[in-house]
């Protein structure tokens, strides 16, 4: 690059949310057409039926998205919108809304903005489950309502076609706007890797970082733009030669994307074999994660199944599933996870509500209070593994107690089966680990399974007292705090002395910035998303396991995440940086 490009150029790190490259000029979000303004304001009750008859738009605006936004939506995506559905349907925002309509005799528009703001700003304290899940969900009900009481509706604009997006946060039904448009890729403020805006970015395949304010008037509208969603590097005005070399790497990755994959296994250069496996939740991905090179489905999140809050699907249904789902995967076999969900996702619209849900009644602790459905769903597994490769996998096993627990009605319906003559299979059982007490008590619970799988994303966040949705703390979000790292060392070294495999899955698993610590810590099965399939084979074929243990050794005694981070992105640079995607060695991780 020549002197005067380099000084033309600006380059930010952010936090890369949704992957790929998008060039384009810089465009600030602008929210959909202005609302009327009305003159009169109605009696209570007709206040109220204008409210009402506003939400029944909102609810048929929100399924025209969904139905027009996305082709063949994941079931996680459908439940960004299911949520948002259920604060119209089931929850307190409308009858609240009503009551200060009759109250008070304001319209519905000055009582919406009244109580949305009252549930907005005090989103933690919230009774209501669905409200508490998010404030920009409850924002995006609220405007759309405006709208509609208005007479207005958000609409996309043309502007956005091949644009770099820049907005301060997105809505998620805005997100689906912008989709009509095309746009480049999308820069926010606010927004983390989480956040249901970027699990549809990541959907759609729109480019997306967040973290940094480009619409606070730093920046101009009209500027060439690169946003790298791989690396979070963001690059405003870049020269020329930046944009032919990007633009390369655009080319080639779609290239890559197309090419099957001739080798079936992942192997170091000295040597070391990594098995590679797929997050799937739907049977037809299964078949693009064969051909980038997974073996097997290291993690079917069987809450997936569940179309609708409180809609658990029968025996029958699971038995289908569950069959499907194996029969694509083969010999290489399925993990699947049981529902791994909470009260409220249970029963639909709970009786009781819970003040702090990641610490209640869910996942296991749940199966064993709420029996009915686990030894059902137990049941239609173990029918399904009958000529199937299939494994059950119990999650947030917090210790050997609760496992036991689980075990025991295993067991219990296994014999069930048995004494009415009903054909099953021998599935193999696994504990997930995911809390601190699950790490300290490892040891033994591996002797009480047949494997174990490390879920690093719930370990951060547990571990470390961190809401990983909550971008107010997200710089405490801290993937290579000793703590973490000690962790997953301790529960490797756990499976290993029992002679029992560990499963490593999470963002860690997937990214090339942590997999070579994930190796040197002992790791030898990875499970990911399947667009992290090809990049991480390619690396864990340019490396060997000799590096990776030193590199382990070169941050023994490291007090701090950012100083690991800074050993290992000097160790990378020496050694491995041809493996590495532009950039991803300048971007700051977390």
């Amino acid at each position: 690059m020549d002197d005067a490009a380099a000084t033309s150029e600006r380059r930010i790190n952010a936090l890369a949310v949704s992957h790929g490259i998008g060039i384009g000029r810089l465009v600030f979000f602008k929210e959909g057409s202005s609302p009327l303004s009305r003159v009169e304001t109605g009696s209570p009750e007709t206040e109220v039926e204008r409210l009402r008859l506003a939400a029944e738009s909102c609810k048929a605006q929100l399924n025209h998205l969904i139905a027009a936004g996305l082709s063949n939506p994941q079931p996680h995506v459908i439940d960004i919108f299911d949520l948002q559905l259920l604060i119209l349907d089931q929850s307190s925002l409308l009858s609240k809304i009503e009551a200060h309509i009759r109250e008070t005799g304001v319209d519905a528009e000055s009582a919406l903005k009244t109580v949305a703001g009252e549930l907005v700003g005090r989103q933690s304290k919230v009774a209501d489950q669905h409200l508490r899940e998010k404030h920009i969900d409850i924002a995006d009900v609220c405007n759309r309502l405006e709208a509609s009481l208005q007479g207005s509706q958000p609409a996309a604009d043309n502007i956005y076609a091949g644009a770099i997006v820049a907005a301060c946060e997105l809505r998620p039904s805005a997100m689906l706007e912008l989709k009509k448009c095309d746009p480049a890729g999308i820069i926010t403020e606010r927004g983390g890797w989480t956040s249901h805006t970027s699990i549809l970015a990541r959907e759609l395949m729109i480019p997306m970082v967040s973290g940094i304010g480009a619409n606070s008037g730093t920046f101009s509208e009209g500027v060439e733009v690169i946003v790298d969603g791989k690396s979070g590097l963001v690059i405003f005005d870049p020269s020329q030669s930046t944009i032919k070399d990007y633009a390369a790497i655009t080319v080639s990755n779609d290239t890559d994307a197309d090419e099957p994959t001739t080798v079936s296994t992942s192997e170091t250069l000295d040597g070391h074999r990594i098995a590679i496996r797929a997050n799937v939740d739907i049977p037809e991905d299964y078949d693009l994660a064969r051909r980038f090179g997974a073996e097997g489905i290291g993690l079917f999140r069987s809450e997936s199944l569940i179309a609708h809050p409180g809609q658990i699907p029968s025996e029958g249904e699971q038995i289908s599933a569950y069959r499907q789902i194996a029969e694509v995967a083969g010999d290489d076999g399925v993990r699947i996870r049981t529902f791994d969900i909470g009260i409220d996702h249970l029963r639909g619209n709970p009786t009781r509500t819970e003040v702090n849900p990641s610490l209640g009644l869910r996942s296991i602790r749940l199966s064993l209070h709420e029996q009915t459905h686990f030894r059902t769903q137990i049941r239609a597994i173990l029918r399904a593994s009958l000529n199937n490769k299939i494994d059950i996998l119990l999650p947030m096993v917090s210790g050997v107690a609760e496992l036991a627990g689980a075990i025991q009605m295993i067991d219990e319906e296994r014999n069930w089966l048995a004494g009415h003559d009903v054909p099953f299979g021998t599935p193999r059982i696994g504990a997930m680990i995911e809390v601190p007490s699950g790490v300290m008590t490892s040891r033994e619970i591996t002797r009480k399974v047949d494997f174990m799988a490390l879920g690093t994303n719930d370990l951060v966040q547990y571990l470390l007292a961190i809401d990983r949705d909550n971008e107010s703390v997200a710089e405490w979000y801290q993937t290579l705090h000793p703590a973490v790292l000690r962790s997953i060392r301790e529960v490797i070294d756990a499976g290993k002395d029992a002679g029992k495999p560990v499963l490593i899955c999470g963002e860690m698993a997937g990214s090339p910035f942590y997999v070579p610590v994930l190796i040197g810590l002992g790791a030898n099965e990875l499970s990911m998303n399947i667009n992290s399939i090809s990049q991480i084979r390619r690396l864990i074929s340019g490396m060997t396991l000799e590096k990776a243990v030193q590199l382990i050794a070169e941050i023994e005694g490291s007090e701090t995440s950012e100083e690991i981070e800074g050993i290992l992105r000097a160790f990378y640079t020496r050694h491995w940086a041809h493996l590495f995607p532009n950039g991803l060695l300048d971007a700051k991780h977390r």
